[in-house]
């Protein structure tokens, strides 16, 4: 109970930065609409062509499409994470601001967009096609690199540090910052999902269910599940983004702004055991 009240706390604070400045919401809207548009021209031809068993003309755009689809997020994340930087330090940030940072960020956010497309293909084929060891390998890989890469974009945007360098360099903020006792993922997140996401899923449930017996009921249900998931998808995106520069400028100057406490930042990320480290 203590983790999740702890979540929704650091989920209030994020909050409340995005309701103070709500423009940064359009930062993953931006790269939401560019997803959906990169998986109609090149992720479904690909794989409508890998479904027909063309799978020479296939396979090269799906896998194009997964970079793409990777490049797209963390352009978009890079420059909100440049916005809610400038908004930290007092300054004013446009939508331009932040665009402008991930613009000159092109080869970094290329070279990192690259390994995490990798390797969240690899991960993918070994959850898939590795059986159940495979697939419990794969679930444990995954969670160590969904934290050890929470910094990658804030590092990116604020430092400027390409591929290897900052997975290596997101990963040493992690450990000089809580050592090497961690155990899990971040505690944010878990508020949306519950008041965001999970209704809308039940909503979507609950019109297929319909759908057969009330065809324009079970429609309409469908329809506001889907659109109450991508709002909330929307909203998790832009905190998690504002929460990843606040951990960065903490984890590596022992600045807690944007209303957080050290203590909240120190308890963010599960340790096995011990107190955090004292801020540098």
């Amino acid at each position: 109970m203590g983790r999740i009240r702890r979540g929704w706390e650091l989920t209030k604070k994020s909050w409340g930065v995005l309701r103070a400045h709500r423009s940064l919401i359009r930062f993953p809207l931006y790269g939401g609409v560019a997803a959906i548009a990169l998986t109609i021209i090149v992720m479904g031809p690909g794989l409508y062509l890998i479904d027909d068993g063309e799978l020479a003309p296939g396979a090269p755009l799906v896998v194009l499409g997964v970079y793409l689809l990777a490049f797209v997020g963390t352009y978009f994340g890079v420059a909100l994470a440049a916005a809610a930087d400038l908004i930290f330090r007092g300054e004013e940030a446009s939508v331009g601001d932040g665009m402008a940072v991930a613009r000159s960020r092109l080869p970094q956010i290329a070279g990192w967009s690259a390994l995490a497309a990798t390797v969240g293909v690899v991960l993918g084929v070994l959850e898939n096609q590795g059986g159940v060891l495979g697939s419990v390998v794969a679930r444990v890989l995954n969670v160590g690199w969904t934290l050890v890469t929470f910094l990658a974009v804030p590092v990116i945007a604020i430092e400027g540090t390409s591929g290897f360098a900052t997975l290596r360099r997101s990963g040493a903020i992690f450990k000089e910052r809580w050592g090497q006792q961690i155990t899990g993922n971040l505690a944010i997140g878990g508020a949306v999902f519950l008041l965001g996401m999970l209704p809308a899923i039940l909503l979507v449930v609950a019109g297929v269910a319909l759908w057969s017996t009330s065809g324009f009921g079970g429609a309409i249900l469908v329809a506001v599940g889907v659109i109450l998931f991508t709002i909330a998808a929307l909203i998790s995106q832009a905190l998690s983004g504002i929460f990843g520069v606040a951990l960065y400028r903490y984890a590596t100057q022992g600045e807690a702004l944007g209303g957080f406490t050290p203590a909240e930042l120190d308890s963010a990320v599960r340790r096995k055991g011990g107190p955090a480290p004292a801020p540098a």
